[in-house]
C-alpha cells in the first residue's frame, strides 16, 4: 500500500510542477516584454497568445502546453513499466499536469484554462479518443471561430468517448476524463455566459494591433 501511494503521489507532484511551467507567460515576458495575463482576455493560454501576439506565438504556446501533457503521462507510464506502479499513476499524471497549468505554483496560481494540456495528456493515454476530440475541436473552432464553444463541446463528450472507446480501464478513464472536463468547464463559465449573450470574442489568425 505504501509503494502504491508513493508512486501515485510522485505521479501527481512531478506532472503538477511540469504543468506549472506556463509557456504563455514565459514567451510573453521574454519575447514581448509583457505578462500575457495583463493583455487581451487575461488568460495565460494559446488562444489569448494568438489574439495578442499572433499565430506564431499562439502555435508555440499550444505546442508547448500539449507536449507537457504528453510528457507528464509518459513519465507516469515509465513508473508503471519500470517499477510496476499502479495504473492509477497514469490518469493521476494527466489530471495534475492540467491542474498545474491552471493553477501554476511558479506564477501565483494564475494560469490558463487547461485545454491544450488536457489534450496532450489524453493523446498519451487514449490516442484514438484524443484524435476524435481534436478533429471535433478543429471543425467547430473553424466553423464558429469560437474556441470556447469548441472547448465546451469537447469537454462535454470527452467522458463518454473515453468510456465507450476504451478497451480496458473504462471506469478509470471515464472518471479521469470527467474530472478533466470539469476543470475545463469551470474555467470557461464566463466564456459560456458571453456566448449566450452573443458577446464572445471570435478567433483571428492576424496579429492584434496595438
Amino acid at each position: 500500500m505504501g509503494d502504491i501511494m508513493f508512486f501515485i503521489i510522485l505521479s501527481a507532484a512531478v506532472p503538477y510542477l511540469i504543468g506549472s511551467i506556463n509557456s504563455a507567460i514565459i514567451i510573453s515576458k521574454i519575447f514581448f516584454g509583457k505578462d500575457i495575463r495583463s493583455s487581451g482576455s487575461g488568460n495565460a493560454g494559446a488562444t489569448n497568445a494568438l489574439r495578442v501576439f499572433g499565430k506564431k506565438a499562439g502555435a508555440a504556446v499550444f505546442l508547448f502546453d500539449f507536449l507537457k501533457g504528453m510528457i507528464s503521462v509518459f513519465f507516469a507510464k515509465f513508473l508503471v513499466a519500470a517499477f510496476s506502479a499502479d495504473y492509477l499513476c497514469i490518469p493521476a499524471a494527466g489530471f495534475f499536469v492540467q491542474l498545474g497549468h491552471i493553477f501554476p505554483i511558479f506564477f501565483r496560481f494564475k494560469g490558463g484554462k487547461g485545454v491544450a494540456t488536457a489534450a496532450g495528456a489524453a493523446m498519451a493515454i487514449m490516442p484514438f479518443t484524443a484524435a476524435i476530440l481534436l478533429a471535433v475541436f478543429a471543425i467547430i473552432a473553424v466553423l464558429s471561430k469560437t474556441v470556447s464553444l469548441a472547448s465546451g463541446i469537447c469537454a462535454a463528450i470527452y467522458p463518454l468517448l473515453s468510456y465507450f472507446l476504451s478497451d480496458e480501464n473504462k471506469t478509470v478513464h471515464f472518471i479521469f476524463a470527467a474530472c478533466c472536463s470539469a476543470l475545463i468547464i469551470i474555467k470557461h463559465l464566463s466564456n459560456f455566459a458571453l456566448l449566450l449573450n452573443g458577446k464572445e470574442n471570435k478567433i483571428s489568425f492576424k496579429k492584434k494591433k496595438e
